[in-house]
């Protein structure tokens, strides 16, 4: 059975999105993310989102092949 919960966050420091306490120690949790933009900002560009992604992932494996991609993009090739 799985249940949602609605919370605000914020970022943190290192990168990472704050977490309430009482999901900091849970096992099988899983988060999806919403991200609001005021309209007032700028947009960001796709190359922000693939290297968000990446910072976001860190912790995950990558295969050499989207390692090699993510690379090119901080190199703007």
């Amino acid at each position: 059975m799985q249940h949602a919960l609605v919370f605000d966050s914020h970022v943190l420091p290192d990168g990472h999105l704050a977490c309430p306490q009482e999901f900091l120690h849970q096992r099988n949790v899983q988060f999806k993310v919403l991200v609001l933009l005021d309209e007032s900002e700028q947009e960001a560009s796709d190359a922000d989102v693939e290297l968000a992604a990446v910072h976001d992932a860190g912790d995950e494996c990558v295969s050499q092949e989207e390692l090699t991609y993510y690379l090119a993009l901080d190199d703007g090739v």
